[in-house]
């Protein structure tokens, strides 16, 4: 019984995220991401239970419950559950590469509320068949409509040239207010406490909010699908070349850099261009003639010559010829040593007495 409403409460929610992923196979996003994001879903459950809880003793339960739970259904449920929503998208996917649509945004939130809507579903329903049963077809494709409208603003603040909180708060403000309203028919019967409550008009009423915004929700994402091929072309991008997260490159590897779209070849005015890649140039097979191999003639290998012992010779020696005494001629075929040559006796020329002494010239005379 247990497996069997753990079942029921956790098939619409995959349901619906096949759905989600259907509307966006024109530019499939990774697997891995849509999964992180259900389950980011799934682990914000009980911290937005706890929230919940903790506002409720703050407030006090005679003024949550006033007027058929306003404050219950506005503040308590509805502002704390999708702000946990929108809070997973803007941490762990708002800055990543392959958030590049406005469809993207639609499907990412989406996913984070039906991981949320699993858990809640389970923890509702657990041994309730007939709880689970009413819940798969209200409360799990509520969570799914109000994000998915919260994530089309999402991604239009993603995609839009200026600040992105305007569309973000928009978004948030119309999913709190459809979440709130839906909320609040549950609590106060369908009368929003103005009348007693009648669980019948109440069931009644959330099932029309639910039709009326899978509605908007649809027009939505066909609107988006529309922008998103104004921003990347008609052309569908299979998940093969999606833009993905690049995986790391290895320490000291170079990253791939962006392929780019290749360019047409120049043709002069006159001349057919044709598409770069797809006419090929004829190639002439050139003819190899194998080169001729010539036998290299083997020389043997020079044998090293034995070594003769080297044996000094003695150089012959000269006589020893003794040399003249400084200044007297040396023998013929032999030098004067360097700075040894004879000097030759320099001529005295007589000079007289002095002009104008005793017996020399008178002055102005010189001698002759």
């Amino acid at each position: 019984m247990i497996r069997l409403t753990i079942a029921l409460a956790l098939a619409p929610a995959f349901l619906l995220l096949w759905l989600f992923k259907k509307w966006d196979e024109k530019r499939p996003e990774p697997p891995g991401a849509v999964r992180n994001m259900v389950f980011w879903g799934v682990a914000t459950c009980l911290p937005a239970a706890g929230v919940e809880m903790v506002l409720m003793e703050v407030l006090g339960k005679s003024l949550v419950n006033e007027q058929g739970g306003f404050l219950n259904a506005f503040l308590v449920a509805a502002t704390t559950e999708e702000s946990f929503k929108l809070l997973v998208v803007l941490l762990f996917l708002w800055r990543k590469p392959y958030f590049d649509e406005v469809m993207d945004g639609i499907l990412y939130t989406a996913a984070a509320s039906l991981g949320f809507a699993m858990l809640e579903n389970v923890l509702y329903s657990a041994g309730n068949l007939g709880v689970g049963l009413l819940r798969a077809f209200t409360a799990v494709p509520l969570h799914a409509v109000c994000s998915g409208i919260m994530g089309y603003f999402v991604g239009r603040g993603k995609m839009s040239k200026g600040s992105a909180f305007g569309w973000v708060a928009l978004g948030l403000f119309f999913a709190v207010l459809i979440h709130g309203t839906y909320d609040w028919a549950v609590f106060s019967g369908g009368f929003f406490g103005f009348a007693p409550p009648e669980p019948a008009v109440g069931l009644l009423e959330v099932i029309v909010i639910v039709v009326v915004c899978m509605g908007i929700l649809y027009g939505l994402v066909r609107h988006a699908l529309r922008l998103d091929d104004a921003i990347h072309g008609p052309e569908p991008r299979p998940l093969a070349t999606a833009n993905a997260a690049p995986p790391f490159a290895p320490y000291g590897a170079q990253q791939p850099y962006a392929q780019q779209p290749p360019q047409q070849p120049y043709a002069p005015p006159g001349y057919e261009q044709q598409p770069y890649g797809q006419q090929p140039y004829p190639q002439q097979p050139y003819p190899q003639q194998p080169y001729p191999q010539q036998p290299y003639p083997q020389q043997p290998y020079p044998q090293a010559q034995p070594t003769q012992p080297f044996v000094p010779q003695a150089q012959p020696t000269q006589p020893f010829v003794p040399q003249a005494p400084y200044g007297q001629p040396q023998p013929y075929g032999q030098q004067q040593p360097y700075g040894q040559q004879p000097q030759q006796p320099q001529q005295q020329q007589p000079y007289g007495p002095p002009p104008g002494t005793p017996g020399g010239p008178p002055w102005g005379q010189g001698q002759s």
